[in-house]
């Protein structure tokens, strides 16, 4: 099964409003993806939105925010990644650790100045800081106030989330 991420335009919202999300876990990942999206097209240029896809069928969604739309606790020059959201019905298949893999991969082919690529993830969210971790991002030690309370700051080289260190995933296993 070839998963891939597709880069979407700030109307394409229809393309991943299919994607069911548990009402409680909703929050984390940016709210309803109407509002998601109305952020995107509110915020400054160099946000790019994607879906992750599975063959033909879109089974998440991730942003990759850089420069000018970049969260006030993001070091400068790199990109985080934010609003990550698979569809409940297909979670714990490896979707998000691909999603994250082949968000870096982007990265690096479409960004190489960029050396580092961060995250930030509600102290709440434990499944989403395991995710992290094992995809091979690292607790900075940085806590910040976020829209729905305390965020823990994650960060990692590029090459850890590109390369086949610990930490990295292949799709091949989905």
């Amino acid at each position: 099964m070839p998963v891939s991420l597709r880069v979407l335009g700030l109307d394409d919202e229809n393309v991943v409003a299919g994607i069911v999300v548990d009402r409680d876990k909703e929050p984390y990942s940016g709210g309803p993806i109407g509002d998601v999206f109305a952020q995107l097209r509110a915020s400054p240029p160099r946000q790019t939105p994607f879906a992750v896809v599975d063959d033909d069928r879109v089974v998440g969604f991730i942003v990759a925010r850089e420069g000018a739309a970049l969260p006030d606790w993001a070091e400068k020059g790199c990109i985080t990644l934010n609003n990550l959201r698979i569809d409940t019905r297909l979670q714990g298949r490896g979707y998000g650790k691909a999603a994250i893999r082949l968000a870096a991969q982007w990265i690096a082919r479409e960004r190489p100045i960029v050396t580092q690529v961060m995250s930030s993830v509600n102290v709440a969210n434990l499944a989403a800081f395991n995710l992290n971790l094992a995809c091979g991002l690292t607790p900075t030690g940085r806590i910040v106030e976020g829209r729905l309370g305390l965020q823990r700051i994650m960060s990692a080289p590029i090459e850890r989330l590109v390369g086949g260190q610990a930490g990295s995933t292949s799709t091949s296993s989905l």
